[in-house]
This record gives structure tokens, C-alpha cells and sequence, in this order.
């Protein structure tokens, strides 16, 4: 079974001002994770804007992602679609591109039953036959996969390898306790990772490692050294600037962030998201200047 361990940097996707893709900046942005020593990549999940690309355009990432990370590490394709016709679609596209896992979301606006979820989930798995994570996140989503399913779909998947869990912390501890050991247990909530990673998952996928990852790194090997004290002591030096970035829809004021920190990456974004507020951008500033980045 692929190894997911460590930190998952959820990755931007640089965009021009038309919103076509950054090539070079894409590229760029996956050498500077790639040197930082992240330990594997999250292409266009929520915070790489898949669901307002079109489907060609994610092609192109996958396709531009693939060859820059070169097999340095696992490169993870998002797949956050309402139904089974375009996941599978593009799940397919992304295993003859040479992705090594698939991340597949939850489908949302209809409100699926866990059987329901069993028999999606079980599709996928026999129609594209590679390496898939589930992708737990009610709060966007409006619909959970509980942990008894969770172990039900490992009994009837041959590819299940892992879940981003972005359930409140007390379902996570919970999966945790049922499936940890058995599949690659990720967390997605910033604000709980350190803990999580404390009580054995093994690992984070985080959106804020775009900015710091060198910071996240640190945190996950702290944690792996069992210097737990230390982990929560660097986890709080940059909470306040965590709290910024997702004091709105946060992809904007993550990109701003980047730039500000001499990681080029443009701030173009794609509707429905919208250049953030000044107030939040100011915020930014603030707390990137108390931890001198800037």
C-alpha cells in the first residue's frame, strides 16, 4: 500500500489573469514544496480550485503536476465532483496521466445515505482500479461518512488506502480507533493536526503549507520525535496567522500570503471566489510582520 505519511501540501493552482493556468508558476510552486521537503502533493482539491475549472483545464494541471513532481514524491489528484458520471471521468484521465493516488470527495447537493456512499465509493473503485483516499468534509460537503463505514468500505474496496478526515475532531479520534494502522489516516483541519498526529494519524493535509512548509514539516517530525510540548509551541507561533488566512474563503488570502513571502503564485482566483477584502489582507500583513516573514 502507497505510503502517505508526514505532511500533504493541498496545493495552489497559479492562475493567469484570464484564469488559464500558470505553467511556470505551477512548476515553480512544486519545486519550492518538492525542496521544503514536503512529503507528497495535493493537486487540485478545494484549495487548487477544481470545482470552478473546467474539466479540460484540470487535464492540464494533472498533466503539468505529473512531469514537474517527477516522481520525487506522491502526487495525489482531487476529484470533487457531484456524481459518478465525471469522477469517473476524470479519475480515469488522472491514472493514465500517472498520478499515484486519487483523493475522491464526497458527492454533495444530493444528500447521499451510507449506502449509498458504499456503493459510490465501491464504483470508483472497480471502474478505475488505483490507489483512492477517501475525502470527508460535511462542512462543505453537507454529507459524512461515518467511521463504521469507513471500515466497511475497507472491507469491500481492493484499492482503498487512506482518508482526508475533516470531520470534528471527536469523529476523527473515532475513525482513528477503527482504521488507524489499516489505511493512511490524514487530517485536513489545521487547527487540529498536531493533536491529531499526536494521538497516531499519520498525517496532515494542510492549505497553509503553501506558505510555511517548513514550519508543518517541522510540526509532523516534532511530533514523530515525541516532543509534543514543541509541536504545540510551533503550532501556536502561527495559528493567529492560520486564523487570518481563513478568516475568509481562504484560497485568496493563502495566495497572498505566498506572494508576500517571495513564493510567486499570483492572486487570480475563479469565481465563485473573489479578490479577498482589504480588512482581510491587512490582517495577513499583521500577523506575517509579528512572525517576521515580511
Amino acid at each position: 500500500m502507497i505510503k502517505l505519511n508526514g505532511i500533504m501540501t493541498a496545493l495552489v493552482t497559479p492562475l493567469n489573469a484570464d484564469g488559464t493556468v500558470n505553467e511556470e508558476q505551477l512548476i515553480n510552486v512544486i519545486n519550492y514544496q518538492i525542496e521544503h521537503r514536503i512529503n507528497s502533493l495535493l493537486i487540485l482539491g478545494g484549495t487548487g480550485e477544481y470545482t470552478s475549472m473546467t474539466f479540460e483545464e484540470r487535464c492540464k494541471v494533472i498533466d503539468i503536476s505529473v512531469k514537474a513532481a517527477d516522481k520525487r514524491v506522491p502526487v495525489v489528484a482531487g476529484v470533487l465532483d457531484t456524481g459518478i458520471g465525471e469522477c469517473l471521468k476524470f479519475s480515469k484521465y488522472c491514472k493514465r496521466a500517472g498520478v499515484d493516488a486519487l483523493l475522491v470527495c464526497t458527492p454533495y447537493y444530493f444528500t447521499s445515505t451510507q449506502e449509498a456512499l458504499v456503493e459510490y465509493y465501491t464504483t470508483v473503485d472497480k471502474e478505475v482500479d488505483m490507489p483512492i483516499l477517501v475525502y470527508n468534509i460535511p462542512s462543505k460537503t453537507g454529507v459524512n461518512i461515518t467511521p463504521d463505514t469507513m471500515v466497511r468500505l475497507s472491507e469491500e474496496m481492493e484499492n482503498l488506502v487512506g482518508i482526508k478526515e475533516c470531520a470534528p475532531i471527536g469523529q476523527a479520534i473515532a475513525l482513528y480507533l477503527k482504521m488507524g494502522g489499516k489505511i493512511n489516516v490524514l487530517t485536513g483541519s489545521e487547527f487540529d493536526a498536531v493533536a491529531l498526529m499526536t494521538y497516531g494519524f499519520d498525517g496532515a493535509v494542510m492549505a497553509t503549507a503553501n506558505v510555511v512548509p517548513d514550519a508543518w514539516v517541522k510540526m509532523y517530525e516534532l511530533v514523530q520525535e515525541k516532543k509534543i510540548n514543541e509541536a504545540m509551541d510551533l503550532f501556536l507561533k502561527y495559528a493567529s496567522l492560520f486564523h487570518a488566512i481563513f478568516s475568509e474563503n481562504y484560497v485568496g488570502p493563502l495566495k497572498y500570503a505566498m506572494e508576500k513571502t517571495g513564493i510567486p503564485c499570483g492572486q487570480e482566483q475563479l469565481l465563485p471566489l473573489i479578490a479577498p477584502r482589504q480588512e482581510t489582507l491587512k490582517l495577513v500583513d499583521a500577523e506575517m510582520k509579528v512572525l517576521e516573514m515580511v
